[in-house]
């Protein structure tokens, strides 16, 4: 049983049996109980501005960019790729609407909004609660002083997406939705309560200590609030998968006259754990934390446990609970066709679901911390994470923007960093590549190396990361303490052919840390095709489908041979919006996505991966949309984990019988297409289950 920030969420699609096991919980007319807490979702309907537009209704979540985010430069030419982008609506926008519920006296409340871009203000009544900088964070604020009893409370949220000189990301090629684009809560507490409103973290931090297969050390420290003094009594039970009490501890502590100052580290033992193993086995315990007080004020929070030992190192790889294992990994944006960021928790369930039909066992949020859910989501189904500070292609040397760097960095370890699935902290990706002369010579490095610093005080117990595109000796390479590297060899630059050289290259310059591929991939539209197929200009209108699939399949033949990687991470899972793009077919599009925006297709080059990584019987004919096409003599391409395959053309079989190459390819040279309308189908058998998979081309003698 898992929460985030003190409570179950309600949008978690397992919550009813969860709820139907436990005596401290209790679900009714929408409203989540867990002691004296009481969480009051405020999605729903808001009276929505835009600057000084006319008022309307509209659904929270939601964006004001669904449409205009993907739409392309107005100019029609490529632009910079910079968030400073014009192309699309930014400003300051207003959400209003009425709190739902009465005040209670001596009740607590707070306002917690997972996500609002780029910068956000909290208001009750008019009074402000406060104000946060940064779009992928979560902001939390005790609105109690503010609220009227018995009467009408009315919460405004204004939202700027604004492009700030003070404010990461400065820069990336992909759009900054405006908008309160993620859940907001109303938190219903006692007088005494675990704090929810530092750095809208969950108020109880938990790390791990030695583990080994008899034992394992667990700490957990707890953020006490209420007037100064009081004394509480702390209750920890740590359960198993099935809400059986493990081990638990008691304790008595004084709420502190600061806030943020937790209780004394408690070290709680577990005997024989059972190991959060990633895909293979993602056991979770939860954490429960009770506090008392004398008054009878109570409140209980619930986090994840996932017990777990990560390692990276250069020759060893990806080590996980003693295993090595190379990261099978994919990175995704949050936007979705016709939501932008303002997606639903069933969506987000589904990109897993899809990573998890491909076999992927890793997931970079690039570029920035993703949704409480989709963590959770991770935790659940065992993706390993690479979570990210949103420091995108420049840094500045300069006060108030270290300050938010810092500040974004240590909300994205406070809210995130119970997770189990969280094994590195990403802090920084493609800095100088969008630099003026001027800006190379802020001292980029300085900035860097204190935010590494600052990670690592944060949470001494997980590993920092960068994802650079600067040459392989170049000083911001040394900065964290494993580097990666974002190639494009058959996309941007040389053959595809050349990533084996890339990756010698990188490993021999750093000989003390591991390496990983952070990004590679290739542009494909699905309705470009071409045979044979060359490799396209990616600044161009055309991407054919059928190159993406022969880039990924020379590029993963030089990945598969050097194991010592400690993991890849495809670019990208979906295609996503990148507002002054102009290239493929859809202007304001990145199509280097494995499925399409909308997230219905599957290109090719997914089922290439799905064969190699998820060993459930499959074959997929590729080529399947290049419906119209010349007749003549070509090859037919399937991609099957079986061990052999047959090519049949309007019920004929054509060929032999094909055993598939190392990369799971069943190849058929020299077949001949005949004019007219031609059923195509390759058949396979895999552990006793026939397989098959068709389509029909028209084939046209050319004139």
């Amino acid at each position: 049983m898992q929460g985030k920030n003190g409570f179950l969420r309600i949008a978690r699609m397992n919550i009813l049996p969860l709820l139907q096991k436990t005596s401290l919980v209790c679900f009714l007319s929408g409203v989540l109980l867990c002691d004296a807490r009481e969480i009051h979702s405020l999605n729903g309907k808001w009276d929505f501005a835009f600057g000084d537009e006319r008022s309307e209704k509209v659904i929270v979540p939601h964006t004001w960019n669904a449409e205009d985010g993907c739409a392309g430069p107005k100019s029609g030419k490529h632009g910079s790729k910079s968030v400073q982008s014009k192309s699309y609506k930014r400003g300051k926008a207003t959400y209003t609407r009425t709190l739902p519920v009465p005040v209670k006296p001596g009740k607590r409340y707070f306002v917690r909004g997972e996500g609002a871009s780029i910068v956000s203000e909290v208001l009750v009544n008019g009074k402000s609660a406060g104000t946060h900088a940064g779009a992928f964070g979560a902001f939390c604020y005790e609105v109690t002083k503010l609220l009227k009893p018995g009467a009408r409370n009315t919460l405004t949220v204004t939202t700027d997406n604004s492009y700030n000189d003070d404010i990461v990301p400065l820069c990336g090629d992909f759009s900054m939705f405006g908008g309160l684009y993620r859940p907001v809560t109303l938190i219903e507490t006692d007088a005494l309560c675990i704090d929810p409103a530092y750095y809208a973290s969950p108020g109880v931090f938990i790390r791990q200590g030695k583990i080994t297969p008899s034992s394992a050390e667990i700490f957990v420290e707890t953020l006490l609030s209420g007037k100064p003094g009081t004394q509480a009594n702390v209750a920890i039970a740590i359960k198993d998968a099935n809400e059986k009490l493990v081990t638990s501890k008691k304790f008595k502590a004084t709420v502190p006259e600061k806030s943020g100052e937790p209780t004394e580290k408690q070290t709680l033992k577990i005997s024989k754990p059972k190991l959060w193993q990633g895909v293979e086995n993602p056991y979770l315990y939860s954490v429960e934390v009770t506090v008392t007080a004398a008054d009878g004020s109570t409140d209980t929070v619930i986090q994840p446990l996932g017990i777990r030992t990560f390692e990276i190192t250069r020759d060893r790889g990806f080590v996980i609970n003693g295993k090595e294992k190379t990261l099978r990994g994919v990175s995704r944006h949050q936007d979705i066709e016709g939501k932008g960021w303002a997606v639903s928790p069933e969506d987000e369930a589904n990109d897993i679901a899809l990573m998890l039909e491909m076999g992927v066992d890793a997931l970079r949020t690039g570029h920035y911390p993703q949704s409480d859910n989709m963590y959770d989501l991770c935790n659940k189904h065992g993706l390993v994470v690479w979570s990210e500070v949103p420091a995108v292609q420049k840094v500045r040397n300069r006060p108030a923007f270290v300050e938010n760097i810092k500040t974004q960095a240590k909300e994205m370890v406070l809210q995130h960093g119970n997770n189990p699935s969280v094994a590195v902290w990403g802090i920084f990706n493609e800095i100088y590549y969008q630099t003026t002369e001027d800006e190379r010579q802020v001292d980029m490095i300085s900035v860097l190396k204190d935010l590494n610093n600052y990670m690592h005080e944060l949470d001494p117990s997980r590993p920092t990361v960068g994802a650079t595109n600067q040459p392989g000796n170049h000083s911001l390479n040394k900065i964290p303490d494993h580097i990666a590297a974002n190639m494009y060899p058959g996309w941007y630059g040389g053959p595809p052919q050349s990533m084996g050289g890339m990756i010698d290259g990188y490993r021999n310059n750093y000989k003390n840390c591991g390496f990983a591929i952070s990004e590679y991939g290739h542009g494909a539209d699905i309705t470009d095709h071409e045979y044979p197929v060359k490799q396209p200009t990616p600044i161009s209108k055309w991407h054919p489908e059928e190159w993406q699939s022969k880039g990924h399949e020379i590029n993963y033949r030089e990945i598969k041979k050097r194991p010592q990687m400690w993991g890849t991470f495809i670019w990208n899972m979906f295609d996503f919006a990148t507002a002054e793009r102009v290239e493929g077919f859809k202007a304001g599009m990145n199509d280097k996505g494995l499925v399409s925006y909308d997230r219905k297709t599957r290109k090719d080059a997914f089922y290439f991966y799905k064969a190699n990584w998820n060993p459930e019987p499959m074959i997929h004919l590729t080529s399947k949309r290049f419906e119209k096409r010349p007749a003549g003599i070509i090859e037919v391409k399937a991609y099957t984990n079986a061990d052999r395959a047959e090519l049949y053309i309007d019920g004929k079989k054509v060929g032999d019988t094909v055993k598939p190459n190392d990369l799971k390819i069943a190849l058929w040279e020299n077949v001949e297409l005949k004019p007219g309308k031609r059923k195509i189908e390759v058949r396979a058998q895999n552990r006793g289950q026939k397989l098959s998979d068709s389509c029909t081309w028209t084939c046209t003698t050319a004139k």
